[in-house]
């Protein structure tokens, strides 16, 4: 029997998934796949087309991978690999790309079965056209399997046009000073494009997390979390994750809390105080875990759990808490779904009731906090049910002197008022900021605000939800169309 590779090298090359363009069907077929075979000519194939695709029986498939199984040693391989393959309308095969970029010999194995294969022609009313299709085989329990795979044209749909409440140009002068690269689940192994959380550790590894799955990024290589690395199938929905100050990774998850250290995955032991669902997990500066849950914010100091809520805080508008910060001066910020308190190191709350600040009559949904001491919180107005722009929104600001800034898109160069997330760079000094409508916005505090976005940019969308920056200075995007990275040039 021949080996293939190691066990160890199979495991890292084999980690490549699905790779799919982000065309309409009708339009005709590219490579879709960043490892490419010249002999095919891809004019006049459309992609995945047709009342009846193209397609192979599932028999003759299973008789490819039966063939590669009784050549290659698979024992500790997993991951997949993906192909596409040009069927005419005589039903003739030509492998066109594929995500192996080791080409391996098995990959090279793999084309010459395809390529042999008998297949049936794609059909637009009853009428035989060249399409081009996917195959994907995937190693698993020491073998490898093989289906069709079929793309999924609801998120090949374009982002649409940024929403810009803002009357003012934007310059956007620092825009040139910086490299955007995208990823997407059709250009590389990311489960979905979707991402509303995602976290960096102590090496520099972005955290990935999806409603179809998690994935490690080490800047270079996709890593899925799945069956055989973790307690998740590769689909499993991942909520929310954090890394803490020893560098373990906390995820929420099947509703259960999971923790991961070098030690492997447990799942944490405190959940009867997580019972009513968590809505957030953060890592407070001072090294505390706090849990926004619906019944109170639970704070983890080592081995200690704290239970914060009406009956220990009079003041706290309400027990369902989705965001909690600890400032640079220890005070503990709390925001609920009828508004936000801060609790200082005396234990002494001061409530948000009146029209002296901008807190009023909104949750805080994030915070960031300057070298100068300002400190930066996102707001939302609980009682806007339609979704429309509220001036009650945008970025409140909290001096070192006490006194209080509100920016919005009506007195300052925010596009809009709804913001998802907040980054202060350590590194330019600007505050990054992200909309849920407009894009990017990178708020310089000398020199003004810039707004990048899919109109203006390489920005994928408009819509953008969390941003996070490595010890190196890059940056980190989930947005609602690919992950993008941002890096100075």
């Amino acid at each position: 029997m021949l080996t293939l590779l190691p066990p160890a090298k199979i495991r890292k090359l084999l980690l490549i998934c699905l790779f799919i363009s982000s065309l309409p069907s009708v339009v005709s077929a590219q490579n879709l796949f960043l490892q490419t075979i010249d002999i095919c000519n891809p004019s006049n194939y459309c992609m995945d087309c047709g009342d009846v695709k193209a397609t192979c029986d599932q028999f003759n498939l299973d008789y490819i991978a039966d063939n590669i199984n009784r050549k290659y040693s698979l024992k500790e391989a997993f991951g997949s690999i993906t192909f596409q393959v040009l069927i005419d309308t005589h039903g003739f095969p030509c492998v066109y790309s594929h995500t192996d970029n080791t080409n391996s010999p098995l990959t090279a194995d793999l084309i010459r079965f395809l390529n042999g294969n008998i297949w049936k022609p794609a059909k637009i009313d009853g009428k035989p056209v060249n399409a081009s299709v996917n195959v994907i085989f995937r190693f698993a329990y020491g073998a490898i399997s093989g289906r069709m795979l079929r793309m999924d044209l609801d998120q090949l749909k374009p982002p649409g046009d940024p929403v810009i409440y803002n009357t003012q140009t934007y310059a956007n002068p620092s825009i040139k000073n910086y490299e955007f690269i995208t990823w997407t689940r059709y250009n590389s192994p990311l489960p979905d494009n979707v991402s509303k959380y995602c976290a960096i550790d102590k090496a520099d590894v972005l955290w990935y997390a999806t409603d179809k799955g998690l994935t490690r990024f080490n800047g270079t290589t996709f890593d899925p979390i799945n069956e055989f690395n973790s307690p998740f199938i590769i689909e499993t929905a991942i909520h929310n994750i954090t890394v803490d100050k020893d560098n373990a990774k906390w995820v929420y998850a099947n509703d259960k809390i999971y923790k991961y250290t070098d030690a492997g995955w447990q799942i944490y032991d405190f959940q009867k105080f997580l019972a009513s669902g968590v809505n957030n997990i953060l890592n407070s500066r001072h090294g505390d875990l706090l849990f926004a849950t619906k019944t109170g914010l639970v704070v983890k100091r080592d081995d200690k759990v704290v239970v914060i809520n009406k009956r220990a805080i009079k003041e706290l508008p309400s027990n369902n808490v989705l965001y909690a910060y600890n400032d640079s001066h220890k005070h503990l910020w709390i925001s609920t779904s009828k508004g936000s308190i801060m609790i200082d190191r005396n234990s002494i709350a001061t409530t948000f009731d009146s029209d002296k600040t901008p807190l009023r009559n909104v949750t805080i949904t994030g915070a960031v906090e300057d070298e100068k001491g300002n400190i930066y919180f996102s707001l939302v107005d609980y009682n806007n049910t339609t979704g429309d722009d509220s001036d009650k929104e945008g970025i409140a600001v909290l001096k070192p002197n006490g006194k209080w800034l509100h920016y919005t898109d009506k007195n300052s160069g925010l596009p809009s008022n709804r913001i998802n997330t907040m980054l202060y760079d350590k590194f330019e000094h600007v505050l990054w900021i992200g909309t849920d409508k407009s894009g990017l916005v990178r708020f310089d505090l000398n020199n003004g605000w810039e707004n990048y976005n899919n109109a203006n940019s390489a920005v994928p969308g408009f819509k953008i939800y969390q941003l996070v920056q490595d010890s190196k200075g890059i940056i980190y995007s989930t947005t609602a169309n690919g992950l993008l990275r941002i890096r100075k040039k």
